[in-house]
């Protein structure tokens, strides 16, 4: 839902901001003016020229309100900078097809079920290898449970690829995933599915 509302939000804080700067550049009302006004319109009597020469006008105070204002506008440009352009949310739920490289290469594909911070993951493979997984930023970590030394961690490298390594006992190997267009796509089965992870 807030994902959807962002450019609203975002036009919203622009125009506000707009329309801050334009109020922070209206004149104020000058102090003393009214009283320079009866003056000039007052009968000039005698000594008129020494009262209007010897007349204490106080300069007027500078507001500090456009600074405050240029200041908000400054943090809610950033604020929706940050929420809107630079702070991705990476989605892993999905089909994706992994390219593991160990003793030897093999290609998988792995559907995440869950939510985008954590879930759990299967191999679409016989025997089914499956897991929880979690993502914290761009970090991603997989395990499989009753397989001890056997972790896998990477990070996404755009929104729909991720790259990373896995370990194997003492043994680090690397994996890729590209996400798949669709959940009908199939990998190519390996002659040996149960030799990548042996127990």
């Amino acid at each position: 839902m807030i994902k959807k509302q962002q450019k609203w939000i975002a036009l919203l804080v622009t125009l506000t901001f707009v329309w801050l700067l334009q109020v922070s550049t209206m004149p104020l009302t000058a102090a003393g003016a009214s009283e320079q006004a009866g003056l000039v319109n007052a009968e000039q009597g005698p000594g008129y020229v020494e009262a209007v020469r010897h007349k204490y006008v106080p300069a007027p105070k500078k507001s500090i309100l456009p600074y405050i204002l240029i200041g908000v506008g400054v943090v809610a440009v950033a604020a929706v900078l940050f929420l809107v352009v630079l702070k991705t949310k990476y989605d892993i739920t999905g089909s994706w097809t992994f390219v593991f490289v160990g003793p030897s290469q093999v290609t998988y594909v792995l559907t995440f079920t869950g939510t985008k911070a954590s879930g759990t993951f299967k191999f679409d493979i016989i025997p089914v290898y499956t897991g929880p997984y979690t993502v914290d930023g761009k970090n991603v970590t997989m395990s499989i449970p009753g397989y001890t030394g056997l972790q896998f961690s990477g990070q996404f490298t755009a929104k729909d690829t991720m790259s990373g390594t896995w370990i194997d006992g003492s043994a680090t190997y690397n994996w890729t995933a590209t996400r798949n267009a669709t959940a009908a796509a199939m990998n190519p089965t390996p002659t040996a599915q149960s030799m990548l992870f042996p127990k």
